[in-house]
């Protein structure tokens, strides 16, 4: 039973989120929430960082634990944790932690996980795996069928989940490749990067629908983002949003082939609206699925440890 709060912080490459976990908390309160930069744009002592982020909840506490997950225990981290083998509970987090002392405050930093994915290649995992702890102990009655995860971000991660133990999953570069092709690539006309246009989900689908169509012609079916434009103007709708659909809907029909889709769907996790346009996705393909905000996984992740 957890009797005094801790800090837990989820700390990625590009982003770093620490929250004040709190017995009575079952939510996450935004106000015990804040935000840094990642382990890749710091300038400074990650120890200097984070004991000034968190100082407010120290100030009020004193010397509090603090519990890390993410890239703050890779190569590039703070001190870099081992992987744990899949299939694994999640629960074997908390055995494989790098324990440490930093200025009174007791500090661990939680394992990653790795598998051989469905690909027959080597895959690694450093964050999510809390994420889907999270989920699992938010939905305790769900948690031990089998269940097909997917993780949007700037590496999406796709997982099979059996009885509460990561059995394997995958990694696809989709937000990464997203914003390199849109930024840096004749594809994306520069007005429509400057003059940005909120997402238009009509111009999405039609990109899904391509991917749909042809499968296995996502590198032919890419320029057609910069020929829609030229030919049919405006009426070839948002390119940004329809570069998005070609990807995103390569990324899910490609998950579907490697892991086929199980009963009770897809579990999305993560930002709200990314999720909501993979759910365009997955829906268009005739599936179902359910949002579960990644903050609120997160919290959970780091209540249940």
């Amino acid at each position: 039973m957890l009797t005094r709060p801790y800090v837990g912080v989820d700390w990625g490459t590009s982003r770093m989120r620490a929250m004040l976990i709190e017995a009575e908390g079952q939510a996450p309160d935004r106000d015990h929430v804040v935000y840094g930069d990642g382990i890749a744009k710091l300038d400074r002592p990650i120890a200097d960082v984070l004991l000034s982020a968190i100082e407010p909840w120290t100030d009020k506490h004193g010397k509090l634990d603090i519990v890390m997950a993410g890239m703050v225990g890779s190569n590039i981290g703070w001190r870099e944790t081992k992987y744990l083998d899949c299939p694994a509970s999640l629960s074997d987090l908390t055995g494989e932690a790098e324990r440490f002392e930093q200025c009174g405050h007791r500090m661990a930093i939680l394992p990653g996980m790795k598998c051989t994915n469905p690909m027959g290649q080597p895959d690694l995992m450093r964050g999510e795996e809390l994420q889907l702890l999270g989920w699992l102990s938010a939905n305790p009655g769900a948690s031990q069928s089998d269940r097909l995860f997917c993780l949007p971000g700037t590496h999406t991660k796709w997982c099979r989940v059996e009885g509460g133990r990561l059995d394997y999953f995958n990694t696809s570069l989709t937000g990464e490749l997203f914003a390199l092709l849109k930024e840096h690539s004749i594809l994306v006309a520069k007005d429509d990067v400057i003059f940005a246009k909120p997402f238009e989900q009509a111009a999405f689908l039609k990109g899904v629908e391509l991917i749909l169509d042809q499968p296995s012609a996502l590198l032919h079916s890419l320029f057609s983002t910069r020929t829609r434009k030229l030919v049919l103007g405006e009426r070839a709708g948002d390119g940004p949003s329809y570069l998005s659909g070609l990807l995103i809907g390569s990324c899910v029909q490609n998950a579907f082939d490697l892991y086929g889709v199980p009963p009770a769907g897809v579990e999305l996790v993560g930002d709200p609206s990314l999720c909501r346009k993979y759910a365009h996705a997955i829906e268009r393909m005739g599936h179902s699925c359910r949002i579960f905000d990644g903050v609120d996984a997160v919290h959970a992740g780091f209540l249940a440890l």
